[in-house]
């Protein structure tokens, strides 16, 4: 007997690429251009999900009907969700990135003193230079006739580029390694990729939409943002008109003097995924959010602790995040050691045959990776002593980010950049000159402190389980589409901003002071380096929230009715948590009182209709995108503005 025949993911593959890259040259048109929603910028970006549900909703039953047989299957979509994970995971970085770079030469005045402190720490190949006026043309557009200036920009962008597609490749081979151990052993949930699975399922023998679609709990769902939504939109063509307000808007709740105020924020998106996240999560994450803000009210109010705006409560989520991705990796100890035996000795008792990449590959990538991105910090003007405490945290960061959007599965979370440490860690008293700017300069991937591309690589690795048969093409597919993604996103927005309005006319945060922070810190930290001193309270915050994490983890394994998630601690005074407070209150509500009434049974029928709340917020959203671009083309309205 033959052996089955494996299935060709050619289509697949070049439709993934497609997606990818086309998401990427379309998202600074619509944050830059029309000024509409934005549609990549959380970890399971709305432009994804949105070409997933035109393939499943659109073009397979057309198909279905007219070429029975040529519809894409669920292992198709699935392998066209791994690609477009990491590629577009681009835009959210790519937004600052060429900002940030930008800026120096442009914006240098006697009055900002960007002159003497900035321009010579900063290593020329990796700054484009205004020289001739190319960088003030990319803010103002060019003169009619005159061609893009590509000399200034081709050895910076050469460089930035070595250094992205090392972090690509690194943390793709990264998510290779710890795959088996957190889909198979610890069994992280992965709701950001189970949620668009579920849509990719096939229909039964006959039909042309999977059976979730005929069922009316599945229509109320979509009936209810789709409408709500779209009557916000008439609200644009009709200025005056009552309108749902309270969605995606922070409307505040004071708690009083001293206190941060609590974000009431409702988040059709950020609902549904959490819908599908477990119930101890949940509710950690928005008990966490409470009591910090608790304790940084009362450390206004008394006095106590360090006078920051979070009064230390920064530093205890974030070595809390150490110890928490620490710990992940103690646990993940025999599958890394696996993969080393298999790497080193070729151990044949460890099979790889089911990854992207052989264990052998993942495992050098990672080292060369690591080599280069940290010889890289150390020639654009690190000590090695701040480049390992930077590579270091930023490592933390990365994983931690990944760790946790894979077991939260929420769409909107960040955590602090790799940064937020190095300086006060090593103390810039001690730090010369062009550490201090290399490190500042560092912001231009800073990708708001979201892990970058390691949550998406991580769930491109996972959404590769759905896909049967031999994965290496895949794998280099993934790689292969994000690279040209991350071509496509830089080509196009500095199109825009030389043949387009200009960068200045953006309207962009990024564009007119998220790209100056970065100088102003070096400026000010050269100038008061004397005055600098070693954070001992802010250090023993720190330790207290790695001791608290260390406890929280303690009771989550040892005690199965323990409520409290650690990873709630880990993130909870970070600004999209706050934002996202009260939605993931009310999917912990929803969630806690479906279970409650109906069980298991009652939940499964609560995942077709927030299938079909999905369905509807996406549609509508993507109705109001068109709608800008016909009738209110560069003022268009953000009806989805996940919070960053």
């Amino acid at each position: 007997m033959a052996p089955p025949s494996r299935p060709s993911l050619r289509r697949a593959i070049a439709l993934g690429i497609l997606f990818s890259v086309a998401i990427n040259a379309f998202d600074p048109i619509s944050r830059y251009v029309v000024h509409s929603s934005t549609f990549t910028s959380e970890h399971l970006p709305l432009a994804l999900l949105f070409c997933l549900l035109t393939l499943t909703f659109g073009a397979n039953p057309l198909l279905r009907r007219l070429w029975p047989g040529r519809a894409f299957s669920a292992q198709e979509l699935a392998a066209v969700v791994a690609i477009c994970f990491l590629g577009t995971s681009i835009p959210t970085m790519a937004g600052r990135f060429l900002a940030v770079i930008s800026a120096p030469d442009y914006f240098a005045t006697p009055e900002n003193e960007w002159p003497d402190y900035v321009l010579p720490n900063l290593p020329r190949w990796l700054i484009p230079s205004n020289e001739g006026g190319g960088i003030g043309h990319f803010y103002q557009g060019l003169p009619p006739g005159e061609p893009l200036p590509w000399a200034i920009w081709l050895q910076p962008l050469f460089w930035w580029f070595g250094l992205i597609v090392a972090i690509l490749f690194g943390c793709f081979c990264l998510s290779v390694v710890l795959r088996r151990q957190w889909s198979d052993r610890e069994r992280l949930a992965f709701p950001l990729v189970e949620v668009p699975l579920l849509f990719a399922h096939e229909p039964e023998a006959g039909r042309t939409l999977p059976a979730f679609v005929r069922d009316r709990l599945f229509w109320a769902g979509y009936a209810i943002p789709a409408a709500m939504i779209l009557w916000n939109v008439v609200g644009h063509f009709r200025p005056g008109t009552p309108t749902f307000g309270f969605l995606n808007n922070n409307n505040l709740l004071p708690l009083g003097r001293g206190f941060p105020d609590l974000y009431l924020r409702f988040d059709f998106y950020v609902i549904c995924f959490a819908f599908f996240t477990h119930l101890d999560i949940l509710f950690s994450m928005w008990f966490f959010h409470f009591l910090a803000a608790l304790q940084i009210g009362l450390s206004h109010r008394l006095g106590l602790g360090p006078q920051t705006f979070d009064a230390g409560v920064g530093w205890q989520m974030n070595f809390g995040l150490v110890f928490f991705v620490l710990w992940g990796l103690y646990m993940a100890r025999r599958q890394i050691g696996a993969v080393c035996r298999k790497a080193l000795r070729s151990d044949p008792g460890v099979d790889d045959s089911d990854e992207l990449l052989s264990y052998r590959t993942a495992f050098w990538g990672c080292v060369f990776s690591a080599v280069y991105i940290f010889v890289w910090m150390c020639r654009a003007g690190m000590s090695p002593l701040v480049a390992s405490v930077y590579f270091f945290f930023s490592f933390i960061l990365y994983l931690g980010m990944a760790k946790i959007v894979a077991q939260s599965g929420l769409v909107s979370l960040r955590g602090s950049g790799g940064g937020w440490p190095t300086k006060p860690l090593v103390n810039i008293k001690y730090m010369d000159d062009t550490s201090i700017a290399a490190t500042d300069l560092m912001l231009a991937l800073y990708a708001y402190a979201k892990g970058f591309c390691m949550p998406s690589a991580s769930n491109a690795a996972r959404a590769s389980e759905a896909v049967r048969g031999e994965k290496r093409g895949l794998g280099r597919a993934i790689l292969v589409g994000s690279v040209l993604s991350l071509f496509a996103c830089v080509l196009m927005t500095l199109s825009l901003g030389y043949y387009g309005p200009g960068a200045e006319n953006f309207g962009s945060y990024d564009y007119t002071n998220g790209n100056r922070h970065g100088y102003t810190y070096t400026t000010s930290d050269i100038k008061g380096r004397g005055g600098a001193r070693w954070p001992w309270l802010e250090f023993g915050y720190g330790i207290a929230g790695a001791l608290v994490t260390a406890l929280l983890t303690f009771l989550n394994y040892r005690l199965p009715w323990w409520p409290l998630h650690p990873i709630g601690f880990t993130v909870s005074v970070q600004y999209p948590t706050r934002a996202s407070f009260f939605s993931v209150f009310v999917a912990w509500l929803l969630k806690f009182t479906v279970m409650r009434v109906g069980g298991i049974g009652l939940y499964r029928r609560g995942q077709v209709f927030f299938l079909g709340v999905l369905l509807g917020y996406t549609t509508a959203v993507v109705l109001s995108f068109f709608l800008d671009c016909l009738f209110f083309m560069g003022q268009g309205h953000a009806v989805h503005t996940p919070p960053i």
